[in-house]
């Protein structure tokens, strides 16, 4: 077979030919289909989605190693919607009691729950050292970057039968909502189930301060609250569908008692036809009531009515 004489040439014309195109020829588009591969450089940040919202915090403070507090808890974080973690601050004895629970344990491990020491210059042994910690602007510092702080106490529940979620008081904006405490109210809630904007709380916690014997906490901040002029404050008969405390309402999300459930309202537990209502719709709400055994009960009064506060 001859080859021409000129074969040297044409092998230099198509290997710098092809070295041309390769270098300074715009590549076709990947078509679809294909397998790309990106490169990030070591100074571009790469995104890792989280699977909880840092905006959002949902809080327990007890020292307490209360018989309930593990089931309490763990049924918080069942009904609050999935992407907000769990801030548990307590004792040495409380975190030990509640850590006990192998699911307690399992929520550590993937991040939904943080346990912490309460802090030695922070006190919650009674309600004035607990208003003290509660107007303090160090104490909502060191929970940022949350903006919506859920404040839940152990003589409160969260009703799994609620057709609204806590997101969905979120998306309404409000500044403060807690326990209504009267219809006619204008704005201010119990704080011990309460929704709280954090970042107004630092406004008026930057510029006041809560001497010692004022009002309780909740009474003190939204006094203050109601008269910035960007709050939005809820009144009494929209916070009666947030939680019972004083006023009836048949689907709150939640109720707030007082004194671990030993302290019932009247308006609300007086008639028994209400308070089937409630335990038909908010079961759980037995979890954190003291129980009376059927033979321990035999000839007591049948109507405890009397035993309610007015």
């Amino acid at each position: 077979m001859l080859l021409p004489r000129n074969l040297g040439t044409v092998i230099s014309l198509v290997f710098f030919g092809t070295l041309t195109l390769f270098l300074f020829v715009e590549p076709p588009q990947v078509l679809p289909g294909k397998i790309t591969v990106e490169i990030h450089r070591p100074f571009e940040e790469i995104h890792i989605p989280k699977p909880y919202n840092d905006t959002k915090l949902a809080l327990l403070i007890e020292n307490r190693p209360q018989p309930h507090l593990t089931p309490l808890l763990l049924h918080f974080m069942s009904v609050v919607p999935p992407e907000w973690p769990f801030l548990f601050m307590g004792s040495n004895e409380s975190i030990a009691h509640i850590n006990r629970s192998a699911p307690i344990r399992e929520y550590e491990k993937n991040g939904k729950l943080t346990m912490q020491l309460i802090p030695e210059n922070m006190t919650v042994d009674n309600q004035e050292n607990l208003s003290r910690t509660m107007t303090n602007v160090w104490f909502y510092e060191r929970l940022l970057p949350a903006e919506w702080l859920f404040i839940f106490q152990t003589d409160s529940i969260i009703c799994a039968n609620s057709d609204v979620s806590l997101n969905d008081w979120v998306e309404r904006g409000f500044t403060w909502v807690g326990a209504s405490w009267g219809k006619d109210t204008k704005y201010g809630g119990n704080g011990g189930f309460s929704l709280r904007r954090v970042s107004h709380l630092l406004e008026v916690l930057t510029h006041q301060n809560r001497h010692s014997g004022e009002k309780l906490e909740d009474w003190w901040l939204t006094d203050r609250l109601a008269h910035m002029p960007n709050a939005k404050m809820a009144n009494g008969t929209e916070e009666v569908a947030f939680s019972v405390e004083k006023v009836p309402y048949d689907t709150p999300i939640g109720y707030h008692t007082g004194w671990s459930g030993k302290l019932l309202m009247s308006q609300v537990w007086r008639e028994r036809e209400q308070r089937d209502q409630i335990f038909d719709y908010c079961p759980e709400i037995k979890m954190m009531m003291p129980m009376i055994q059927n033979r321990e009960a035999e000839g007591c009064e049948k109507d405890i009515s009397n035993s309610f506060p007015s």
